[in-house]
């Protein structure tokens, strides 16, 4: 496990703290420990914004940021897919703001860094944000996906792998 050097509380010089590496905010890790070690030091604390990744990342998995599938999807060997009705993509919407994000935190943490002479972070760079905003603006979708999917936390009846489809018992309006 890499190692990381900090001032000793007993002056007798620098001290080790364990520190693994691997994505700051990674969804699939409870905590973020590397992060919030890192920021225990006065040193490293102006890159706190990036606190701000994971929270981001998970609110970027709702559905309300998605498309979904409506009714069952045919493979190519004509079977129905094993997940009817399954989330997609994010919504394009959901792309530029998740972008516009992170670029926000990128800037808070490279305003800190030039105010305190600290090193600079480079999350998306000049290249991959022009790319990004030109694959918004384009309405690219991933293949299989052509944007008129109607949003996954739409109510729609549920469809089974087997076809079968269970209407809704009630409507929106219904519910209101």
């Amino acid at each position: 496990m890499p190692s990381i050097r900090r001032a000793s509380r007993a002056s007798r010089g620098p001290s080790l703290i364990n520190a693994r590496t691997g994505c700051i905010g990674c969804p699939l890790a409870a905590e973020d420990t590397a992060l919030d070690t890192i920021l225990t030091s006065s040193q490293w604390a102006y890159l706190a914004p990036l606190k701000g990744i994971k929270p981001l990342w998970r609110e970027l998995r709702e559905p309300k940021h998605r498309i979904k599938k409506a009714g069952f999807e045919r493979l190519k060997d004509g079977s129905i897919a094993k997940n009817p009705q399954r989330m997609g993509p994010l919504t394009l919407e959901a792309r530029a703001m998740g972008l516009d994000r992170i670029l926000g935190i990128q800037a808070a943490c490279n305003d800190a860094a030039d105010r305190l002479r600290r090193p600079r972070i480079s999350l998306i760079n000049a290249e991959e944000e022009s790319r990004i905003r030109a694959l918004i603006v384009a309405g690219t979708w991933p293949d299989g996906w052509e944007g008129d999917e109607p949003a996954a936390d739409s109510v729609m009846p549920i469809v089974f792998q087997n076809g079968a489809v269970q209407p809704l018992l009630f409507s929106a309006e219904d519910a209101a």
